[in-house]
């Protein structure tokens, strides 16, 4: 499996997905929601919960049916609503999608928003780990947690 073109497949079909609001399917499990993306021989999964201004999730990445590199996440925007956090997410995530929610540090802001994604140590693909926080008028309205890697060598 090319590392690259794993990582290329990541954030294309994180595009395709929550940020370019595609990709839901029916979720495989209960009180879930799915999106997917499929591109030849790649599969992209994230599943995750929602309620309370609280979500939790999953992505997960297979090549050739086999899953290969997988992330966990936690988000909290209960300081701000759904509509107002997914239109600046998604905005912060359309413009720095080479980058956002790796093993890169990111800065993005519009108006009176700042999107800041910090990767805690230096990763790659094989593993990372970091938080993503959103600032409205400099005070914390929003913060997301990730950790995960290649689940393969």
């Amino acid at each position: 499996m090319n590392k690259k073109k794993l990582v290329n497949f990541l954030l294309r079909a994180r595009t395709k997905t929550y940020a370019g609001n595609g990709g839901k399917v029916k979720p495989l499990l209960k009180d879930s929601k799915q999106l997917e993306y499929k591109e030849g021989e790649w599969l992209y999964r994230d599943v995750y919960y929602g309620g309370n201004g609280i979500f939790a999730g999953i992505e997960a990445i297979y090549f050739k049916s086999k899953a290969v590199w997988s992330m966990s996440y936690y988000g909290n925007f209960k300081k701000m609503a759904e509509k107002e956090v997914d239109l600046i997410l998604r905005t912060a995530l359309l413009e720095k999608w080479k980058t956002a929610r790796t093993w890169r540090a990111v800065k993005w802001t519009r108006r009176n928003y700042k999107y800041v994604c910090t990767p805690d140590f230096k990763g790659s693909v094989e593993e990372m780990a970091g938080s993503e926080r959103i600032f409205r008028n400099k005070k914390e309205v929003y913060k997301f947690f990730y950790a995960g890697g290649l689940l393969v060598k």
